[in-house]
């Protein structure tokens, strides 16, 4: 079954789409109301879309723009293009599809018509892809992108599955690159570690962040983030750490970091002393990304964590995969012996939250809930929310494996 993205910010053009989609038998649609949203989607890190249908004449980000985002992100799924301009315009889209070795199946004039939806979402793939040089970001304009200010927090909120309350976020570095556009970190962040400006990096997002969540709805809410392995080594850390929140009032005891089982078992010895000393200070510290690395329970018990983050690999699918929802069930299990919240990332269905709820895991966040979103969305989500994401009624045929 395929995973649809539908891009269009006509919302009658939208839903006719979608309607035509669920009636060809694909139910698992998602859709964006403009590019940005879409590429929110795709950044997320947990859908996977095999299929995206997208207009081109739309606010904030137009599809022609899209499709080079989708170039630089390497997409290797089908794209339709909707639209209807003339065919000079779309002539001169499919050219650029074609520059960036997508897969354009083909153009959906509108209305859509069915039986020519069908046609191209049944096309098989090319026989041949071809590589080509994407634009990447220097290391000078990383440099500068951080001194003003071009990195922004996203917030993702990670919710208690009992009760549904909003409990917390976790803070994930975009950003608005001046040549590229709006990027994510899978195009930066190696960068950032191997030029020795990841710390920066992270010291600016702090910063940023915790003057954000003060303005929020919810100034209460707790926040985690994201600690390098090439930030271990900074003796300084913990202290720069401390200035910036003490600077922003906000409580050590509402920070979590986030650490991965690689990059602690990459430095041990200058892991074990920067978490225990935040742990010290008060902040919690989460194992990232479990079940990735090749850590024995021995080497992490000694570390003094407060969670366990189950890696969305495990969790994406794990409602059809019994592999997946094995090593799902088995973390939970691990975690609870062990005395740690268990939050599980990259819920991205209704299948997947009902499995995490019915396996004990405590806090959950994924695309089901919100994909990261900038400050301003975050805000407007809250509010919606009123503090509690509402918790899925469970039917007679949605018991999980």
């Amino acid at each position: 079954m395929h995973r649809i993205l539908v891009v269009d910010d006509d919302a009658v053009s939208q839903q006719f789409l979608v309607m035509v989609l669920n009636r060809l038998g694909h139910d698992n649609v998602v859709v964006a109301n403009d590019g940005i949203d879409a590429l929110i989607q795709l950044d997320a890190g947990d859908r996977n879309f095999d299929v995206i249908c997208c207009d081109l004449d739309m606010p904030r980000m137009d599809g022609i723009e899209f499709v080079r985002h989708l170039g630089e992100r390497c997409y290797q799924g089908k794209l339709l293009i909707s639209s209807g301009f003339d065919g000079r315009v779309l002539e001169s889209v499919a050219e650029l599809a074609r520059l960036y070795d997508l897969w354009l199946a083909g153009v959906l004039p509108k209305p859509v018509n069915r039986q020519h939806l069908l046609e191209l979402i049944s096309q098989p793939p090319p026989a041949i892809r071809h590589s080509i040089n994407i634009s990447h970001p220097t290391e000078e304009e990383l440099r500068a992108g951080i001194e003003k200010g071009q990195f922004l927090p996203f917030f993702q909120p990670q919710v208690e599955m009992e009760s549904g309350k909003i409990r917390s976020v976790e803070v994930l570095a975009r950003w608005q690159h001046p040549r590229l556009g709006l990027t994510g970190p899978q195009q930066f962040i190696e960068l950032a570690e191997g030029s020795g400006l990841i710390t920066e990096l992270t010291k600016r997002l702090l910063c940023d962040a915790t003057r954000m969540m003060a303005k929020l709805p919810d100034p209460q809410l707790d926040m985690s983030i994201n600690l390098s392995m090439a930030s271990l080594g900074e003796t300084g850390l913990v202290a720069d750490f401390e200035a910036i929140l003490e600077a922003n009032r906000f409580p050590m005891s509402r920070l979590t970091i986030e650490a991965t089982e690689n990059s602690l078992m990459a430095h041990p010895i200058r892991a074990l002393e920067v978490l225990s000393r935040l742990r010290l200070k008060g902040a919690g510290l989460a194992i990232d990304d479990f079940g990735t690395g090749f850590a024995s329970m021995d080497r992490l018990s000694r570390f003094p964590f407060t969670e366990l983050k189950i890696d969305k690999g495990f969790v994406i699918d794990a409602a059809q995969n019994p592999t997946n929802a094995s090593i799902l069930r088995a973390s939970a299990e691990l975690g609870r012996q062990l005395g740690l919240k268990v939050v599980a990332e990259g819920v991205a269905s209704l299948a997947e939250w009902l499995l995490c709820r019915s396996l004990g895991v405590e806090v959950v966040q994924g695309s089901y809930i919100s994909p990261p979103v900038d400050a301003e969305s975050f805000r407007r989500w809250l509010l919606k929310h009123q503090g509690v994401f509402p918790l899925p009624a469970i039917a007679a045929d949605q018991h999980p494996i």
